[in-house]
């Protein structure tokens, strides 16, 4: 039997499925790659972020056996009161351990608490693995899902694999965030609009904070105009929300962080002030299926995150999981539990997120600074769109004016120049499902999460203001 007489008995929805990256075309050989590039592209946390520095494993010989234990890399001891090993690594509750889902309906209840009583969470393998099973609870064949005009394009396959049909929601980056009168207004007339073939939205897919690319925080009376017109055109807003507890500080002189003082820092405040309020929090029906993550915050290896929202909704998705992934690691729920042990539970977590927060916010100011003070900046070639959270900061380039307003192959020249000046990026047009959007974008998504050091910080911004300057004086 050949490979190819196999094909047939895969099905649709996995032939159809599309991998999606937004790392961009192939470079052309003309382009001279620098040989120690920058990155200023990736979102993956510098390790340093991490709470855990080792782990201790003691590994036995044989099975039943107290002897010949052999110790490994000891620091991190797990608390055999809390979530031991023999529970931890054995086949555990489809929904989490009840240590860690204590931990998060507290955190919950402290920063996000839902505006209705009837709602439940359970753990994930990490953000994918949330919106997979979101996905699959929410959507069959033909439903409609609005997706901000950028986002972090690799969902938008996962839609489509389940049948969905991808409509953009316009971002104001103006307003910083979806532009609310705009949806408004496509909602009001969807009838005789260019999507008027097609039932109106099942679900709104959305990153409200530290969004991915663009860095934009939706403001909190946009939020509660968005539940409404949820409320009003019935469909569901799905609150995918990595970045909320990475807050940073305004830009003021590149060296003020309103976090310097971590011990000293009001976590009422941070709850108050610093963090947004959640689509959840304005909830009073069950609309809304909040998505929270440990990979920004803690590990993002350890495969980790939780969903909130309705029981029922909370209910299929354990059905699901009962026979798919069946529950999330329990050896990472280990890892996470000893670190709250460590920490002080909720407030010891929100504490660390505070001290995350700090680091951001410095890393934040270096880039700034170096940028406004780059010579590109003062001839106007670029502006910043200064974050409010999360990792991701964006530049618009300020190419001439083009007639069919197409700054595709623009940016990808400028891209080999950040190239060969060993600097990387991400383009904006890669970073759009809909051709339309993707002519449009003019900016490069920047990160603050990856370097090494300060030092790498500054070099990168200074590689980049560099290739602009080269790419405008050719």
């Amino acid at each position: 039997m050949t490979d190819s007489s196999l094909l047939s008995h895969i099905s649709n929805r996995a032939k159809e499925r599309v991998l999606v990256s937004f790392g961009g075309a192939p470079i052309p050989e003309t382009v001279s790659k620098h040989p120690s590039p920058i990155s200023l592209a990736g979102g993956r946390p510098h390790a340093e972020f991490f709470p855990i520095h080792k782990l201790q494993l003691e590994i036995i010989d044989e099975p039943f056996s107290n002897k010949l234990k052999h110790n490994v890399n000891e620091v991190v001891k797990f608390n055999d009161q809390t979530l031991d090993l023999s529970t931890g690594l054995q086949y555990g509750p489809t929904e989490g351990h009840e240590q860690v889902l204590s931990f998060a309906k507290e955190l919950i209840n402290k920063t996000n608490q839902p505006g209705y009583d009837d709602w439940d969470l359970i753990f994930t393998n990490g953000t994918g693995d949330s919106l997979h099973k979101v996905f699959n609870l929410l959507i069959n064949p033909g439903d409609v899902v609005l997706v901000e005009s950028y986002t972090y394009v690799p969902v938008v396959a996962n839609i489509v694999n389940y049948g969905g049909i991808v409509v953009s929601a316009k971002l104001d980056f103006n307003k910083k965030g979806i532009d609310v009168e705009w949806l408004s207004d496509l909602l009001d007339n969807w009838g005789n609009s260019e999507y008027s073939h097609l039932s109106k939205p099942k679900a709104l897919y959305t990153i409200p904070t530290g969004q991915n690319p663009t860095g934009l925080s939706i403001k909190n009376e946009d939020r509660s105009k968005i539940y409404k017109l949820a409320q009003k055109h019935d469909f569901i807003i799905i609150e995918d929300d990595p970045y909320g507890y990475i807050q940073l500080g305004k830009y003021t002189d590149g060296e003020t962080n309103q976090f310097d003082n971590t011990d000293e820092y009001s976590l009422e405040k941070y709850i108050e002030d610093d963090l947004p309020n959640s689509f959840i929090q304005f909830d009073t029906e069950g609309r809304v299926l909040r998505l929270e993550s440990f990979s920004k915050v803690f590990a993002p290896g350890t495969r980790l995150g939780f969903i909130v929202g309705l029981k029922n909704f909370i209910k299929h998705i354990s059905r699901h999981t009962l026979v798919s992934t069946r529950a999330s690691s329990g050896v990472s729920q280990i890892l996470l539990n000893s670190v709250l042990e460590h920490v002080g539970g909720v407030e010891g977590w929100l504490k660390w997120n505070i001290k995350i927060s700090k680091e951001y916010t410095k890393r934040k100011n270096l880039l700034l600074k170096t940028l406004f003070d780059s010579d590109a900046f003062t001839k106007g070639q670029f502006e910043v769109i200064e974050p409010e959270a999360g990792m991701f900061i964006i530049i618009n380039v300020n190419f001439p004016e083009n007639e069919d307003g197409d700054y595709r192959e623009p940016l990808e020249q400028l891209r080999y120049k950040t190239l060969e000046n060993g600097v990387l990026v991400v383009l904006g047009k890669n970073m759009a499902f809909e051709e339309e959007y993707s002519k449009q974008a003019k900016f490069l998504r920047l990160t603050i999460a990856t370097q090494d050091s300060d030092g790498e910080i500054i070099e990168g911004a200074n590689r980049l203001t560099k290739a602009i300057s080269e790419y405008f004086t050719r």
